[in-house]
């Protein structure tokens, strides 16, 4: 504020323009405060665009939250948006133009599969969806020069298929293709040593943690970042700084909330593995996992969810099976302290035609659980009891 003189100023102007105090820099707060502002005042010293102008644009606290998720991802840079989806939609039309092709999995996240499918190619952007499991076919679904991006999951939603990062990488450097991947079950983490160009996290999982914000985060290569930047703005997805100051909060015990999401979900997955009532366990840290050798060879950790098919001899669908759980509560979503459950079938797998869903092991009797911090013999105590 440049006239500083209030006792001129009669009291609609002074309550419209408070006191501030600056604590000194001997005298800091010890955690960051929210700059629960729009708009900043511009300086006249440095360039305009070095300053914080506009939070749609930039603002300090979702500044620091890019700065700290760049620096447990290992990247050049980072960009925050209002969710996961909005992080996936404003990457690829950050990317992509009209003419261009994408190629990506079924074994996708429902919404960014629907969005690539049904969404881009009303800009005339034309995708190739091809099966994970048969990642062979991957080079051949490559145009030269006209497919941009490779984008993929790993572990994959609802039932952890784990994609050979390196694979998808060399095929990607041989064509001059961009690769961005979903991180979100593996967590914030992992896979920073793998050449990924972008890495997609939905915040509203782990990062945060407790289940009260939503927000997503593409993390990278500059040169890239700078360009999804440009049309985040026309986008609009900005995150709220409110929101930013929460999921900053969340990471100070993310590592310690996602040891012991794993070390839960290994149990109960180990215990689901041999109860005669379900019929197939998805967990890659199951030794017989067919993704088990993979996953350890890419993940320190074997992440917080798992995914099981109930025996259909057993004479329950899995929407009545949710319904009976006391203590674990029927939910979407994962990654926060509660333990949640929902079938698959219906918020994962409605959009796919009956032979996709069949190969992928989504129908009525399947189920994905996202293993929270209870004690782990009490979420068995009540799946054993909702078993029968």
């Amino acid at each position: 504020m440049k006239n500083t003189d209030r006792s001129k100023w009669k009291m609609n102007t002074r309550l419209n323009h408070p006191q501030r105090i600056t604590p000194s820099d001997s005298n800091p707060p010890l955690l960051a405060p929210i700059y629960q502002s729009v708009k900043f005042v511009v300086s006249e010293e440095v360039g305009y665009s070095n300053q914080f102008i506009y939070s749609r644009i930039s603002n300090p606290t979702l500044k620091q939250l890019e700065m700290s998720l760049c620096e447990i991802q290992k990247k050049q840079d980072c960009i925050v948006f209002s969710s996961g989806i909005a992080a996936i939609s404003g990457m690829l039309l950050g990317l992509l133009k009209s003419g261009d092709h994408i190629i990506t999995f079924r074994e996708l996240y429902k919404p960014g599969r629907v969005f690539i499918r049904d969404m881009l190619p009303r800009f005339g952007i034309t995708s190739s969806i091809i099966s994970l499991n048969n990642i062979q076919s991957l080079e051949k679904s490559i145009q030269p020069g006209v497919t941009k991006v490779i984008h993929f999951e790993s572990p994959t939603n609802p039932n952890l298929d784990i994609a050979d990062i390196n694979f998808i990488i060399g095929i990607a450097r041989k064509y001059n293709i961009i690769v961005s991947m979903d991180g979100t079950f593996a967590g914030l983490h992992q896979h920073t040593e793998f050449d990924v160009d972008l890495m997609i996290q939905s915040l509203t999982k782990f990062g945060n943690g407790h289940g009260d914000v939503l927000a997503g985060s593409i993390a990278g290569k500059k040169i890239l970042i700078n360009q999804i930047r440009q049309m985040s703005f026309m986008l609009g997805a900005s995150l709220d700084p409110h929101a930013a100051f929460l999921i900053e909060r969340g990471l100070k015990t993310y590592l310690l909330r996602y040891e012991r999401h794993c070390k839960n979900a290994q149990q109960v997955a180990e215990f689901l593995n041999t109860h005669p009532k379900v019929q197939k366990v998805f967990y890659p840290g199951l030794a017989e996992s067919h993704s088990h050798a993979l996953a350890k060879k890419q993940m320190k950790q074997m992440g917080a969810v798992v995914s099981f098919i109930l025996d259909p001899k057993a004479g329950q669908i899995a929407d009545q099976f949710c319904h009976k759980l006391k203590l674990i509560q029927f939910a979407v979503s994962l990654g926060s302290t509660e333990s949640i459950i929902c079938p698959t079938h219906f918020f994962f797998g409605d959009d796919l035609i009956e032979n996709d869903k069949n190969e992928m092991g989504i129908g009525p009797y399947s189920i994905r659980l996202s293993v929270g911090l209870e004690d782990a013999e009490d979420l068995i105590d009540d799946l054993k009891e909702a078993l029968g």
